[in-house]
């Protein structure tokens, strides 16, 4: 109940700041599904929080936003409430695993930023990319090249982000997979990562 209290205000708090156009409400708050984006905003509507007309806060939509901020939680209250808070709460971890996980990323990521070669996350195009940079020496200075990518459609950051975890998780591959892509090409790298995916589908399902 209280992750659903947190989403509603999170929600409002959107609207309330600005008119969010459908197609932009769909992708980034509901992650594409449009179903779930008109059962949340008939529920709204019919509450009578939302407008019909832009979607914006009644009068009793603010109130309730305020109410909702006012009752937070402690553990809520030192996250943002908006778009940030729903991407961040897009797991099922509670607010001190996802705190022990930014850690634990922060030092991983420490150590990379030292490797010759490591993985990044970047945006390519507007999409979200994981990109691997491997450190190749000329003559004049050590260059900075981008040896393999990869790309998700604008919506699935957390796809992305997701992947870049697995990643770090396994850092010590990191030279291995870049020695593979020297040596068979960036093909090879993917195809052992789809590989490796199914590797772990199979222990999990065996479990």
């Amino acid at each position: 109940m209280n992750g659903i209290m947190e989403f509603m205000a999170s929600y409002l708090a959107i609207a309330d700041g600005r008119f969010v156009a459908p197609e932009e409400r769909v992708r980034d708050i509901f992650l594409g599904d449009g179903h779930l984006d008109e059962f949340f905003r008939a529920y709204l509507l019919a509450a009578g929080l939302v407008n019909d007309t832009d979607g914006r806060p009644t009068p009793e939509g603010r109130s309730v936003l305020l109410m909702l901020i006012a009752t937070r939680t402690r553990e809520n209250a030192a996250d943002d409430i908006g778009l940030d808070w729903i991407i961040a709460n897009r797991t099922v971890a509670g607010h001190s695993e996802r705190i022990a996980a930014a850690e634990q990323i922060e030092r991983r990521e420490r150590v990379a930023a030292r490797m010759a070669h490591r993985f990044a996350t970047d945006t390519i195009g507007n999409e979200p990319a994981v990109k691997l940079i491997g450190l190749r020496i000329t003559r004049e200075i050590p260059v900075r090249s981008t040896l393999w990518t990869m790309t998700w459609p604008d919506g699935d950051r957390l796809a992305r982000d997701r992947f870049y975890l697995w990643l770090l998780e396994r850092i010590d591959r990191w030279d291995e997979w870049s020695e593979m892509v020297t040596r068979d090409g960036a093909r090879a790298l993917t195809e052992h990562f789809m590989k490796l995916a199914f590797c772990d589908r199979d222990h999990m399902t065996r479990s």
